[in-house]
Parts: C-alpha cells; structure tokens; sequence
C-alpha cells in the first residue's frame, strides 16, 4: 500500500482510538477509582473505552505489518524502539515535568507565575505542606523517570546489577498497565475540563464552587489541556513499548 494511504488509515486509527479513549467515556476512570458506580451511563462508556483500546491495538498491528523495516534488536538482546516511540516516550516525561512541576515549583516558592491575587494566600497554604512537594512538585518527576523506562534498555531487561532479577527480561504487563492506566486517568480528565473550558461552562462540569479558583489564574485553567497532552503521549509510549517487544525483529 502506498505510503500517503498507510499514513491516513494510521492517522484515522489513532484519532478513532483517541476519541473512544479520552473523550467519549468523560472522566470515567476517576469515577471507578473514586467508587462513583451508580451513573446508568457506565456500561456504555466502559464499551467505548474497550473498543478504543482494541481499535488502538489493531491500528498498532496494521502499523507493525505495513512497516517498511521491523525494529532492530541490540547486541545484548534488547530491541532499538522505532524513532516515534521514542519520540512518545520523551514527550510522555516532558509534559508533566514541564506543564505541571514547573509551575508547582514556582508557586510552591511563592511567585505567583499565572495566579490571580484572589487565590494566591490559599496556595501559599497549601505549599505549606509537605504532600503539596511529594505529589505535585516530586511525583511528576518520578513517573517522568519511569515513563523512560518505556524505550530504555532498562525497561526490557533488568539491569544485571540489580539484586534477584537482574538479567530477567521485564513483563509485558508491569510495564504497559501502569502507564495506560495513568494516561486515560488523567486524559480523560483533561479531555474533559478542556472541552469544558472551551466551551465556558467549566462551572457546569465543576460545580459546588470547584471551579472558583480559574478565576484570573490561566496557569490552574493552563494544566487541563496539560493532563489532555500528558495522557495522549502516555498511551502513544505505551503503544510504542508494545510494538518495541512483540514484532519481529531484523
């Protein structure tokens, strides 16, 4: 098949994929998480997302087969991931550093990057605690490191020099399910309140008060398309990682 036709049957796939995922269920995942179980809506977002994740996969597959050259496998048995895999993978660390560690950072420090005054004494409380550092200024940076793992060597094979399992190649499954979860966790959230926030109804989708705090600060309004991009590139690194230990290699 020629090129341009491959490119859009991967481009629909994804897009498909995408849609079914991240934006048709809304928060879905948070909602299972959370126990919030009662919406007669559930079954039929549960299917969109099943259906999603399988449309991902067979566009993976279809990607793999009409590949013009299949991945190239390492001297110490590892295999080299494809350059938009990789590219997922860095994309996937970067995000979450750059759109919503940073900005913690900064605000945990007290300048007010994006902040109306009106919510500024509130943050400065929060900062105030040590949770405020290890889950918002620290977490990202270490599932950023993890998410790494996904086209490193390491995220293959153990390393030899790590206690009892070095040298054993690392399941399919620990790898994939944690980052595939985590991306339609925070894609489907930031789907959500992006759409929300486009079309000026974020009250609507928040309500009780929770959308207060938006007001005047485009940095809080800044970090929904945030988790949008964060969990697009984490299911892609997935993906990648996917594609990188089942195909056949040259």
């Amino acid at each position: 098949m020629r090129s341009p036709a491959r490119l859009a049957l991967l481009v629909l796939g994804w897009a498909g994929a995408a849609w079914l995922t991240l934006v048709v269920p809304g928060n879905l995942v948070m909602r299972l998480v959370f126990g919030q179980t009662g919406d007669p809506a559930l079954p039929g977002q549960v299917l969109a997302v099943a259906l999603g994740l399988l449309l991902g996969l067979a566009t993976l597959r279809y990607g793999a087969r009409t590949a013009p050259r299949p991945p190239r496998r390492r001297a110490d048995g590892t295999v080299r991931p494809e350059p938009w895999a990789r590219a997922a993978t860095w994309a996937a660390a970067a995000v979450p550093v750059l759109g919503y560690t940073v900005p913690h950072l900064l605000w945990g420090l007290g300048v007010p990057f994006g902040v109306a005054a009106g919510s500024r004494a509130e943050l400065a409380a929060l900062a105030g605690s040590a949770t405020y550092w290890v889950l918002l200024v620290a977490g990202p940076v270490a599932g950023a490191v993890l998410t790494l793992g996904l086209a490193a060597r390491w995220g293959q094979v153990v390393p030899r020099r790590v206690p009892w399992v070095g040298g054993r190649r690392v399941p399919r499954p620990v790898a994939v399910v944690p980052p595939v979860v985590v991306g339609l966790l925070v894609g489907q959230y930031g789907a959500m309140m992006t759409t929300c926030l486009a079309f000026g109804v974020t009250r609507a989708c928040a309500p009780g008060g929770g959308a207060d705090v938006l007001d005047g600060s485009w940095a809080f309004a800044g970090t929904y398309p945030v988790f949008l991009l964060w969990g697009v590139c984490l299911l892609a690194a997935a993906a990648g990682h996917v594609r990188t230990t089942t195909v056949r290699t040259a």
